[in-house]
């Protein structure tokens, strides 16, 4: 199975890149895994942030992003 790396960019341009990757069945699964770290981050956040997740190949090259925007005042309304 390929391994995937998970880089997060902040809204302020800081970048955390992720040493050790997790090893999944396909780039789909990689999205979803994405996805939900996008989606925990929304569950914490109290004030608007945006960021996006950058997928990484075995040999580091970006093959996807996943960009996120949070306002919890938009998700209180909607609730």
């Amino acid at each position: 199975m390929p391994r995937f790396y998970f880089n997060h960019l902040s809204q302020n341009g800081a970048r955390q890149t992720d040493p050790q990757g997790l090893t999944l069945p396909s780039l789909h699964q990689a999205l979803d895994e994405a996805a939900f770290a996008a989606r925990c981050a929304a569950a914490l956040a109290r004030e608007p942030m945006a960021g996006c997740y950058e997928i990484e190949n075995e040999q580091h090259a970006v093959i996807a992003r996943v960009p996120y925007y949070i306002d919890p005042d938009k998700e209180s309304e909607a609730a």
